[in-house]
């Protein structure tokens, strides 16, 4: 279970309404079975904001990270509220009940989490999942308190994506050599049994034989769990970074450069979203796509999106029922492959704004129907462009004024065989006569 972790072969739960007011019961009887002395950190939260605490939102993230394991669930979340008391403990008790804010870190936390460190990948793995990469050999941060603080924000702000609660998320450390500079597979292990983060994959990059050894002790203090999910990346960066492709990973858009600089483009924009939603200026903005998301573009990124692929797929198996249908029964096909992809998670999105400070946006359901119908036109276009092709490529027969088939023009023999046949044409044109035979033997032999 934990290699199909690793490479993500992971099968998500049907959400259908009824199987998740089941799944919340079940969760609501677990809390209530534990002792009120292992819970009470939790009871203070609940007593500050029910509301929060309880929610149906809080509770199915949780579910959702633990794969619906209702007592795994509840064990989590009495977790994440005593390590959040433990991480703010000098902070005002009301923090307790609801979630952090970044204008709540200290300066010195503020600062790692703006540095870039610690960020989200542009782009998900080959199995749609998150990832996230932690730049590991530089540490900008002056207290191990800022820096758990700084982790506890990132890792809030990756638990509220539904994307991670469904699919999980992998991290990818560069360290810089120094085993003391490696805190976050340590810290992470702890802060996994948390927050509602399914981490099925850390990938550790090292150069340094030292690092090697401090990895392979690491290895023998980790619970199973973990151990099985720690994957070692060794040589150079060409060699690492060829090693992450074969999980999967973009390597495109990592942000920690060859000559290890931080790329802060992308980050900046995620920090930008996640202070306006805590601000409640806007909803949460969609930087990234779900892998079954539909995308509204021309570029390769668009057009090679594993959630656009499908739904060209589903085009192309849909086609001829669509072709033989009229107008009212093509928009019902229309209307079943959007359904298809919404089912499946996907959403259909249209960036808003420039480079740098858009994002996707869901657009609305008729736009997504004249989406798939310019697909099936699409896909028609080129049918017909392929067809022609291969009728010109075809090849052409020869027809003479008789409408018989020349059958030196229909044929591709050799030149010298259609020369030996010219020769035979002539010497039956030159009778038996001797003169007219030698010259014509004598052409046969130059021939």
């Amino acid at each position: 279970e934990a290699m199909f972790d690793v490479v993500g072969f992971r099968n998500n739960k049907e959400e259908d309404a009824a199987f998740l007011n089941t799944k919340l019961a079940e969760l609501d009887k677990e809390l209530f079975k534990i002792s009120r002395k292992r819970k009470r950190a939790y009871e203070a939260a609940c007593k500050l904001n029910p509301d929060y605490v309880r929610g149906k939102k809080f509770h199915l993230a949780f579910l959702r990270s633990q794969r619906f394991d209702a007592k795994e669930a509840a064990g989590v979340i009495i977790n994440h509220f005593d390590m959040k008391q433990k991480v703010f403990a000098n902070y005002p008790a009301e923090i307790q009940g609801r979630e952090v804010k970044f204008t709540d870190l200290s300066p010195d936390a503020r600062e790692f989490v703006e540095g870039g460190h610690l960020q989200v990948s542009a782009s998900n793995d080959a199995a749609g999942r998150s990832v996230v990469f932690h730049a590991a050999f530089q540490k900008n941060y002056r207290t191990l308190e800022s820096f758990k603080q700084a982790i506890w924000y990132f890792m809030s702000c990756r638990s509220r994506n539904e994307n991670v609660q469904q699919s999980g998320e992998v991290i990818v450390v560069y360290s810089g050599g120094e085993p003391e500079k490696m805190d976050i597979p340590v810290f992470l292990t702890q802060m996994r049994r948390a927050f509602a983060s399914d981490i099925q994959a850390i990938h550790v990059c090292q150069t340094t034989m030292t690092m090697r050894f401090f990895l392979a002790t690491l290895k023998l203090f980790l619970d199973n769990f973990t151990r099985f999910r720690l994957q070692a990346h060794s040589g150079t960066r060409e060699e690492v970074d060829f090693g992450l492709r074969t999980y999967g990973i973009n390597m495109d858009d990592c942000p920690v450069k060859p000559d290890n600089t931080l790329d802060t483009t992308f980050h900046n924009k995620w920090l930008e979203a996640q202070k306006q939603y805590e601000e409640n200026i806007s909803s949460p903005a969609i930087l990234v796509p779900r892998r079954f998301d539909v995308l509204f573009g021309r570029s390769k990124r668009c057009m090679q999106h594993p959630g656009t692929m499908r739904c060209q797929l589903l085009v192309e198996m849909n086609f001829e029922e669509y072709e033989g249908e009229g107008k009212v029964e093509r928009n019902l096909i229309a209307e079943k492959v959007v359904r298809i992809i919404h089912e499946s998670g996907g959403r259909f999105l249209k960036w808003e704004g420039d480079s740098t400070t858009g994002a996707w946006k869901e657009v609305d359901h008729d736009v997504a129907r004249a989406k798939v119908t310019h697909f099936f036109r699409g896909f028609r276009e080129r049918k017909q462009k392929r067809q022609k092709q291969v009728n010109m490529s075809a090849p052409k027969r020869g027809i003479d004024s008789g409408n018989k088939t020349d059958m030196n023009a229909s044929t591709s023999l050799p030149a010298k065989v259609l020369d030996s046949s010219a020769f035979y044409k002539k010497m039956r044109a030159g009778g038996m006569d001797g003169s007219n035979a030698e010259s014509v033997e004598t052409e046969s032999i130059e021939t």
